[in-house]
């Protein structure tokens, strides 16, 4: 609810508490992080718990682990889904011992890494999120207007843009409701792409 709430504010009008649209896209995307990671951190430790103690009971029926695999394609790097995937075939203990040392992918910190640096599923994400929400054709109108002291219509379309691709903001969500983890890398991904757009419009 805290995480819907973030986007909700982000995608609405800015506050008079704010000093600018800058500080208030920022500020915003920041809320939206820190939700979003404690999210996915939570739904990650407790998908991990479930399926330590299945394996306690025995052979994993394939849904259940086609299942998790996909929740963890959807929440940890390529890397570690990797190294969790090649685990599947030892000891319940091996397995156990990896999956308790997972930690959720952070698209918007990878994004914030030099270009060689980041993981590659993030970097992908990121990109995908920055086309589909026409930031491109914003870093095109901005170039025209370089210096238009008026430039806060950038951060302004941005966040219109956002609120059309996400349109969580419209969905009234009750105590019982929850997010996908396909939601929350795809949530991931357009704070990112708005960190990107932020670093490429100075």
């Amino acid at each position: 609810m805290r995480l819907i709430a973030s986007l909700r504010e982000f995608s609405g009008k800015v506050s008079s508490a704010y000093i600018s649209q800058k500080e208030f896209f920022i500020t915003t995307l920041q809320s939206m992080s820190e939700h979003l990671m404690a999210l996915k951190t939570d739904t990650l430790k407790e998908a991990c718990e479930k399926f330590a103690e299945k394996l306690d009971q025995g052979p994993v029926p394939n849904e259940m682990l086609t299942e998790f695999k996909c929740l963890l394609d959807s929440l940890v790097s390529a890397r570690d889904f990797a190294v969790v995937n090649a685990s599947l075939i030892g000891g319940k203990e091996l397995i156990k011992m990896r999956i308790s040392k997972l930690q959720p992918l952070s698209v918007t910190a990878e994004e914030r890494k030099a270009a060689a640096d980041r993981d590659k599923t993030a970097d992908r994400l990121v990109t995908e999120a920055y086309k589909r929400l026409q930031f491109e054709t914003l870093e095109i109108e901005l170039k025209k207007f370089a210096n238009d002291p008026k430039s806060d219509w950038l951060l302004s379309r941005a966040r219109e843009n956002v609120a059309e691709y996400c349109c969580l903001y419209q969905v009234p969500l009750r105590d019982e409701d929850t997010l996908t983890p396909f939601s929350l890398s795809r949530i991931d991904a357009v704070v990112g792409a708005c960190y990107r757009l932020l670093a490429r419009s100075r």
